[in-house]
């Protein structure tokens, strides 16, 4: 028995089916002549149809709706040109060998931006790397890559039910807007309207305010507070009010959309992907175009690439660009698994996950430069300071763009466009999560293949349902408690996890056979150094300040200080759940599953090309 366990551990590749295994995902190695002229067979998965339909659906994934409000955002918040140093820093350095010659010994601040970029691709390349190996949904790969582990999947799970509960809504509200797009004047664009208040300006109105008091709003400001969402009527988040209709039936058709791109797979959602990846840029580059026309555009432009050297020197900023290039590659949400594991088996991972990265980063840059041409705008007509307007997260997509677009004549063709261009952004990343969801429950429980529609369905319906609560009039605080507290810290403990189970416990070495049974050739000396010490080091330090640096103030809007503290425990609690998994498992797994260890592993079949 022990020397058939050293030949099983010499031979990693070998292996038999085990009874943990599902039987549509069975994979064995039949023969292999040639390390470097092999094919990863995968049974009855579905595949993409090619490459190209892959690489859109990666970045499909990745650019969302984050990079139209989350990117501008977090820039507007951060200084503008300030926030763009350390955010330059991270994208250039991104997939460059590691060669430190250069960095002198007062370099701290650049020091500490690289090594930070390093573990945001690590993790990217990580999870295309075993999802494309193993074949396999992001529950039952950790069969394959760490047993005792085995609850990272489950957290995945969670985390992204937590975001298909929220993400959707912002979607209904798009088409909310889309709908309303359909008149000669769009309704956002005077304040004649029965929902507006006495202090409500209009760009197109007979007199335009100075912005000197606080308690002005904007015409599309009170539309999105007072008409669509009717915040008015729900003073804090203990009195959410009654359901919006409008919202609800905008909802419904949004998770409609969501399953007849996915009740067939990857079939459908590649042949949807066609239009969602790539009518965000074709409307982009309208409204780039028509944003640099403007009046007074130079302003904002000023402010988004010229930095304060005196924020330079805060960690905030630092962490702020460190923490939107983690989120923005998508690691820790088992997509980037899912969706390598319907991939060729030779795909080249590192240039899908540079290729990916670097139009997720060029389209953040492009969408800042809308918004930012549009706030230099605002500032010339309102003949008032770029950073008196507002910083809500929701606020630059539903308030500023809106206001942008009734200056342009066609206005309401393009403001069609537009909401058409977030509808799609927004449709990307939740057919990806759907689907993902699907694939590592059915892989799992293989018994919901069977009825794979009817499965789908379910995974569609559940988060419909929990998203009720963000479709009352109180829903904006649901919205942003869930995003604030949906993902982040927890997202960055998952993938520490992830990179744990893989590099230290699965080994760094036989992760490296597998990416050169795959492409022919291992991970650079960069790629293994990075995965193995500074991206775990570095994602600790960032989890770790994430508690450091929380804020309860940040939910004073919610209500009162004992109203925003209960909201802050009740986030630790959900956030805190969405990990539980990870450490229940193993727990569980020594206790109960240890004695019947897999006496074969096995991970791919393999078959002479």
């Amino acid at each position: 028995m022990s020397r058939q366990r050293s030949e099983q551990e010499q031979l990693p590749m070998i292996g038999t089916k085990t009874h943990d295994q599902p039987k549509t995902t069975t994979l064995l190695i039949l023969e292999t002549t040639d390390k470097y002229d092999t094919i990863i067979m995968q049974g009855n998965r579905d595949n993409w149809s090619n490459r190209i339909v892959y690489l859109l659906s990666i970045i499909g994934f990745v650019v969302d709706l984050g990079n139209v409000w989350r990117f501008p955002t977090t820039c507007y918040r951060n200084g503008g040109g300030a926030f763009l140093v350390p955010y330059f820093t991270f994208l250039f350095l991104v997939g460059l060998p590691c060669k430190l010659k250069f960095l002198s010994k007062h370099s701290h601040s650049f020091y500490f931006s690289f090594t930070l970029s390093l573990s945001f691709a690590s993790g990217m390349y990580m999870e295309l790397a075993i999802g494309q190996y193993h074949r396999l949904g992001y529950i039952t790969i950790w069969n394959k890559v760490c047993p005792p582990l085995k609850g990272i999947g489950y957290s995945m799970l969670i985390i992204n039910f937590y975001v298909l509960s929220y993400y959707n809504t912002i979607i209904a509200w798009s088409i909310h807007y889309c709908l309303a797009s359909f008149r000669a004047i769009v309704p956002w664009t005077f304040c004649k309207n029965e929902w507006n208040t006495e202090n409500c300006y209009s760009l197109h109105g007979e007199q335009i305010l100075n912005l000197t008091s606080n308690t002005s709003s904007s015409s599309a400001d009170e539309y999105f507070e007072r008409r669509m969402l009717k915040s008015h009527l729900s003073p804090n988040i203990n009195h959410l009010g009654s359901l919006q209709w409008e919202l609800v039936g905008c909802s419904m058709l949004v998770f409609l959309l969501i399953y007849i791109s996915i009740f067939k797979g990857v079939k459908t959602a590649g042949k949807a992907i066609w239009f969602t990846a790539l009518v965000p840029y074709f409307v982009l580059s309208i409204l780039l175009f028509r944003s640099l026309t403007l009046d007074g555009i130079f302003e904002g432009l000023k402010y988004y690439v010229a930095p304060s050297f005196e924020r330079l020197s805060e960690y905030s900023v630092w962490q702020a660009a460190a923490v939107q290039i983690f989120f923005s590659l998508g690691p820790g949400f088992g997509v980037l698994l899912s969706y390598a594991s319907f991939s060729d088996a030779h795909d080249n991972v590192s240039s899908t996950a540079l290729i990916a990265s670097l139009i997720n980063c060029c389209t953040s840059l492009l969408y800042g430069t809308v918004v930012f041409a549009g706030l230099g705008y605002l500032s010339y007509r309102l003949k008032s300071d770029v950073r008196q307007f507002t910083e809500s997260n929701m606020g630059l997509v539903f308030v500023v763009y809106p206001e942008i677009l009734t200056s342009i004549r066609g206005a309401p063709f393009f403001s069609v466009l537009f909401f058409i261009m977030l509808l799609t952004l927004g449709l990307d990343s939740v057919f990806a999560g759907a689907e993902s969801v699907y694939t590592a429950l059915s892989d799992e429980f293989p018994i919901l293949a069977r009825h794979s529609r009817i499965s789908r369905a379910f995974v569609v319906l559940i988060p419909f349902l929990a998203s009720i609560p963000t479709l009352t009039n109180g829903g904006k605080y649901i919205v942003h408690f869930m995003d604030f507290f949906g993902t982040s810290p927890s997202i960055m403990f998952i993938v520490l996890c992830e990179l744990i189970a893989t590099v230290w416990l699965y080994g760094m070495d036989r992760f490296s056979q597998d990416v050169e049974t795959m492409t022919g050739h291992k991970p650079s000396i960069y790629w293994r150094i990075t995965c193995r010490y500074i991206a775990p080091s570095i994602l600790f330090v960032l989890y770790i300040c994430s508690f450091i640096q929380f804020d309860s103030q940040e939910f004073l809007s919610f209500g009162d200080r004992k109203t925003a503290i209960r909201v802050s425990i009740a986030g630790w609690t959900m956030s805190t759940i969405s990990t539980l998994p990870i450490p229940i498992y193993a727990i569980w797994w020594f206790i109960f599953r240890r004695e019947k260890k897999i006496s074969q592993r096995t991970t791919t079949v393999i078959i002479e090309e």
